[in-house]
């Protein structure tokens, strides 16, 4: 996630603004919060990997909803009071009410999320860009995938088969999920439309935004 966040910051501070570079930024905040917990499994490190998950979450809603025309000062207020309150409530909870309130704050906003960005996509033309979508929509699932195959039924391994470390590949498929829709939403953001961006590919790899009048000096 850090590596992700550095490398986000670094292709598109120029190409597609602040905006996105923030959401990268807090992207790097969460992963030395999660090699915090999972090096201590200490509570107070816990919430530095959680609760930055949830400001995380209400950043990009706030960024959707502005590139989907709520322009309001409204919306941003009602999500800064959400993104407290879900803090607090995440923060100063133990034990199983802590897990059930940090998935549901967590989770309600991010699901939010994904609506705006499926409403991105139905507006996408360029077929690279919708190939983005699809990958970053790959990757989500088989996150997904393992997280909960890890989560339910980690009892196999009690049965000698062998452990692959799914958590771990829990978070290496959720970054390079995030990554891809990063990029496939920071090509379709208006200032990248209005301002001739197109995807390019570090290292004949990694998806980026760049911007064409940069490539060309």
């Amino acid at each position: 996630m850090i590596v992700l966040g550095l490398l986000g910051v670094g292709f598109h501070h120029r190409s597609v603004g602040w905006r996105i570079s923030g959401a990268y930024l807090l992207i790097i905040v969460v992963g030395i919060g999660s090699v915090l917990f999972h090096a201590t499994l200490q509570f107070e490190h816990q919430m530095w990997d959680e609760v930055p998950m949830v400001w995380t979450a209400c950043y990009l809603l706030w960024i959707l909803l502005k590139e989907h025309g709520y322009e309001r000062h409204l919306y941003g207020i009602c999500i800064a009071c959400y993104c407290g309150l879900a803090t607090y409530v995440t923060s100063q909870s133990k034990g199983t009410t802590q897990f059930y309130m940090f998935q549901t704050s967590f989770g309600v906003v991010m699901w939010s999320c994904f609506w705006f960005v499926w409403k991105s996509y139905r507006q996408v033309q360029k077929s690279e860009v919708r190939r983005l979508f699809h990958t970053g929509t790959y990757y989500l699932i088989a996150a997904i995938g393992v997280w909960l195959f890890d989560s339910n039924l980690c009892f196999i391994y009690d049965y000698g088969v062998p452990n692959f470390q799914l958590h771990a590949w829990w978070h290496v498929l959720m970054s390079i999920s995030l990554h891809y829709f990063f990029v496939a939403c920071g090509h379709e953001t208006k200032q990248a439309r209005s301002e001739c961006r197109r995807i390019g590919y570090f290292m004949n790899i990694i998806p980026y935004v760049e911007s064409v009048e940069a490539k060309k000096s």
